[in-house]
This record gives structure tokens, C-alpha cells and sequence, in this order.
């Protein structure tokens, strides 16, 4: 009988221990700290619900982020606000797209890298827009 309170114990322990480990690989957004919070600011709404997946590849860029140039952080903080404002539906689309450009032979992905470079030189007012 001695032993199945102590296995009752040991798996209690363990059962309270799970979701604080993790909890703590998948931060909700009060858990995170002053400077991730500031630098994922554009994901704060929809942060709770990621998946853990993504969490890290966010927590990642927030790491690197006071390494960055201004410039790079502006636009890193614009790509996160773009891709938020997306519906799933346009998420999806983008991401077959970017599939699709993936398996493109290197000459070609260079040709629309260079293509999209020129386009981000226009001024946004006189972008044509869709």
C-alpha cells in the first residue's frame, strides 16, 4: 500500500510539471519579457493562439532583433504587422506561392528577387496596386 501513494505522488508531481515545461517553450504573451513584448507587439493578439512552432521562430527574430539595423527592424516590424492583417485564406496562398518560387531553379529565383527589389524602389504611391 506504501508504494501507491508514492506513485500517486510522483505522478502528480510530474502532471504539474508538464505544463510548466511547456508553458515555458511555448510562452503565452504576459510570460514573455519587456523587450520581446515590444518587439513582437504586432503578433500580441494573435500570440496566445500560436503554435509552438511559430512562437520560436518569433521568439528567434526578437533575440536577434537589437543586432539589427534601424532599417531592418522597420521592416521586420512591417512584414509582422503585413502578415497579421492577412486572412488564413491569404496566408495559405502566400505560402503555396512561396513553395512554388522555392522549387524554381536558382536563376529564376534570383530573377524574381531582383524583380521585387526594383518594385520596392517605387515610391508607394505609384506602386500598381491590386
Amino acid at each position: 500500500m506504501a508504494r501507491s501513494p508514492l506513485a500517486v505522488a510522483f505522478w502528480l508531481c510530474m502532471s504539474l510539471s508538464a505544463p510548466a515545461l511547456s508553458e515555458s517553450s511555448q510562452p503565452v504573451w504576459n510570460g514573455l519579457n519587456p523587450q520581446q513584448r515590444e518587439v513582437l507587439a504586432p503578433l500580441a493578439q494573435e500570440w496566445d493562439s500560436m503554435d509552438a512552432t511559430k512562437k520560436k521562430k518569433w521568439l528567434g527574430i526578437a533575440k536577434r532583433y537589437p543586432g539589427m539595423t534601424p532599417s531592418e527592424q522597420h521592416r521586420t516590424q512591417l512584414q509582422m504587422r503585413d502578415w497579421y492583417s492577412l486572412t488564413p485564406e491569404q496566408r495559405e496562398l502566400v505560402r503555396e506561392k512561396y513553395k512554388t518560387i522555392k522549387k524554381l531553379p536558382p536563376d529564376k529565383r534570383q530573377e524574381i528577387k531582383q524583380k521585387w527589389r526594383d518594385y520596392e524602389q517605387i515610391p508607394e504611391d505609384q506602386r500598381g496596386g491590386k
